[in-house]
């Protein structure tokens, strides 16, 4: 939203941040509501119920403009396809897309500029970057349009949870709203523009969580958006402090939502949670419905396949990695881009009556799953849940350097004695398996990332698919919304 690393900002008081933040927000409103927000949002209303024929229709006909324009204008794209013999009448449809190649996130790193359109200036176009959480952060190109379709599906997450628009919100994510060395509150900022409370994630202490409730409450705020490792620590306190803070709704993104921390964050809150999964190549987009049965992908937003270490397509009921196009971003049109997330495409249909496909199991990226000897792969919810035995844990999380040995960090104010040590390697055993060698180390804390993420799981074994993949010929050998 803004650079701290600049100064400017932590050298004004706080009333002087609020009218920073709000003129950003203002910035952010004008690009987000430009023209087209409207014609979208009506359009989704009656596609989430639309025959899927007549939607993978429209697909085809968005994917054809996108590879004609990245044929057109995009330096990397033109060579690929030089190289393949082909040209943008061959990719006319949905089924046409394996033709062209997967491209990786380490293609897109190495690739950099290549892979913007030449027509970018003409296109409103901003440039951001991921997080870093997998790794050295990418930079990105946004235009002006993926920004609207974005915005719309927000809204459409938001129909789904009951949540009018303009509701008062409060959001805690990884915005540096407030300094880091800070003691006192408050510890929050105002986005008047969007109706918003931003309350820091990197000041979530016991000493604190008073005055975030009392200031939450004081905004009248209806809504809370989260990542939900922060939303449920908020949940935890509240139940320490023997109180609930009642919302209409609350929509978590951004990170893999644990067992058991949708129900305390649901009863502290006294609403339900919608569960919400992108990232910022703002290729695929997914979210809850009011069912909660599933995660149904937008198919509006980009193209998703599912695909197995050889690069099949797997079937309903078995896990693969998620491999996607966009059909919005011309600025910088990531086709079959795959970053090193993983899904189950579900076999059911959703209560709901809505037609869009449903996918489950959503599972962190590449340095988020734990990959084990004999390449098996196993999301990071599978095994960073039975460390609740440990009294007094806060935070778990594992680091794994090699494919046979973990370091299990455990935020914890008690010392972990010989028998519940020999506790946690049985228990490690039966989930990982005799042959993985796990160390226990006792810490006071368990830093976040540098925008406030905490990481249950960080490996830095590659997955099986990525050992595989051959080079491109641009590649090396080897919001957040408000």
């Amino acid at each position: 939203m803004w650079n701290p690393k600049e100064g400017f900002y932590f050298r004004l008081p706080a009333t002087g941040q609020n009218l920073v933040v709000s003129w950003i927000g203002s910035r952010l409103k004008r690009r987000r509501f430009g023209p087209g927000f409207e014609r979208f949002v009506g359009f989704l209303e009656t596609s989430e119920r639309d025959d899927p024929e007549r939607l993978r229709a429209y697909q085809s006909e968005r994917l054809a403009l996108v590879v004609r324009h990245a044929y057109e204008t995009v330096p990397h794209y033109r060579d690929v396809m030089d190289r393949l013999g082909l040209r943008p009448a061959d990719v006319r449809s949905v089924d046409d897309l394996p033709k062209l190649p997967v491209l990786t996130r380490a293609e897109v790193a190495a690739a950099g500029r290549r892979l913007l359109s030449s027509r970018a200036g003409s296109l409103g176009t901003r440039k951001v970057s991921t997080s870093g959480t997998t790794g050295a952060p990418l930079t990105l190109y946004w235009d002006r349009t993926v920004s609207i379709v974005t915005n719309a599906l927000t809204y459409r997450i938001r129909r789904w949870a009951g949540l009018e628009p303009g509701v008062r919100t409060a959001v805690l994510q990884g915005r540096a709203i407030v300094p880091l060395t800070q003691t006192r509150p408050p510890f929050w900022r105002y986005n008047r523009p969007w109706n918003q409370i931003l309350l820091s994630a990197l000041h979530l202490r016991s000493e604190n969580m008073a005055h975030y409730v009392e200031a939450t409450r004081r905004f009248g705020a209806r809504a809370l958006i989260s990542y939900p490792s922060a939303a449920s620590v908020f949940a935890r306190f509240l139940e320490d402090m023997g109180e609930t803070l009642p919302l209409a709704g609350v929509i978590l993104t951004g990170e893999p939502l644990a067992d058991g921390e949708r129900e305390l964050i649901e009863e502290r809150f006294e609403t339900k949670v919608f569960d919400v999964y992108g990232q910022a190549e703002r290729v695929v987009h997914s979210s809850e419905c009011e069912e909660h049965s599933g995660h149904h992908v937008f198919s509006e937003f980009g193209v998703l396949e599912v695909l197995d270490e050889a690069g099949e397509p797997v079937p309903p009921g078995r896990r693969g990695r998620v491999v996607a196009t966009t059909l919005h971003n011309l600025s910088m049109p990531l086709i079959r881009y795959t970053f090193g997330d993983t899904v189950v495409l579900s076999e059911r249909t959703c209560p709901c009556g809505r037609t869009l496909p449903l996918i489950e199991g959503v599972a962190a990226r590449d340095e988020d799953l734990l990959v084990l000897p004999g390449d098996r792969i196993m999301p990071p919810l599978a095994i960073i849940k039975g460390f609740g035995m440990v009294p007094g844990l806060t935070r778990a999380q594992i680091i794994q350097e090699e494919m046979d040995a973990i370091l299990v960090r455990l935020e914890t104010p008690s010392e972990i004695g010989p028998e519940l040590e020999a506790e946690l390697h049985a228990y490690v055993a039966t989930r990982l398996g005799p042959e993985v060698r796990a160390r226990f180390e006792r810490v006071d804390e368990i830093p976040l990332s540098g925008r406030g993420k905490f990481r249950r799981v960080i490996s830095k074994v590659p997955l099986p698919w990525d050992r595989q993949a051959r080079p491109g010929p641009d590649a090396p050998d080897g919001s957040d919304a408000p």
